[in-house]
Order: structure tokens, then sequence, then C-alpha cells
């Protein structure tokens, strides 16, 4: 017993302003859900509602230019860049201390998380392209 999703897709007659693609309106039928409704360019992805409200920006930098000329809500400049160097350098300085007081044994028990860790954000990657999240 799973969840049946069905997605109809039809011409909604508008091209897209960012990249020049169709824009189709998409309907999709969730098993015990109401229908869901929205606009979805063919080739760049964005997504609007129907009343023209931005749901989704897609990742091309036209997108992202258009998006930004508008005040849509994005991610500031750079904070991503920031916070993933962040995340690196504590990362590498945790690395550093478990390996000074730890010895090697610890990467024994380093391969395993590696592993897990590197599946989960794969599931995570997949899940982002088939819209799960």
């Amino acid at each position: 017993m799973g969840i049946d999703i069905e997605t109809n897709w039809n011409d909604s007659g508008f091209d897209c302003d960012h990249c020049g693609g169709r824009v189709l309106e998409r309907t999709d039928y969730e098993t015990g859900q109401p229908a869901r409704t929205c606009y979805q360019c063919e080739l760049c992805g964005c997504q609007w509602t129907l009343s023209g409200d931005v749901l989704r920006v897609g990742n091309r930098q036209a997108c992202i230019s258009a998006a930004k000329t508008r005040n849509e809500d994005l991610p500031a400049e750079g904070s991503s860049s920031r916070r993933r160097w962040f995340y690196w350098g504590a990362f590498i300085l945790g690395l550093l201390f478990l390996l000074r007081f730890g010895g090697f044994a610890f990467i024994y028990g380093l391969i395993p998380l590696l592993l897990i860790a590197g599946a989960g954000y794969l599931i995570m990657q997949f899940g982002k392209e088939q819209q799960w999240w």
C-alpha cells in the first residue's frame, strides 16, 4: 500500500520570462490528498502559483538574476559559501584534534561514518531531484 502520485501536464500558453521555455500547468494528484496545481517551466524548473507568486526559483543564472530584480527571497550572496568554509574548517580542526588524541585507531571508526554520511548525502540529493522535499 504505497502512495500513488499522478502528474498531469498541460500547456499554459505562457513562456518563461527567465529562460524563454514553455511554462506548463502541473497538477499533482496524490492518494488521499487534494490536487495541487502550479505553473512550472519546462527548461529551468521555476515554479509559480496560479496567482503568479514564486514557489521555487530555478538554478540557472537567468532565474537567479530575475529573482534578484524582483526582490524575491534568495539566500544572501556568499552566505552559503561562508557557511561551507566554516564547516570545512571545523571538520579539519576536529579531525586534527581526534588524530592527535585518538591516534590512527580513529580512522577505523571514521570509515563507516564517512560511508553513512555519503549515503545520506546521496539520498538527500536524490530526494531534492525527485522533489520529495
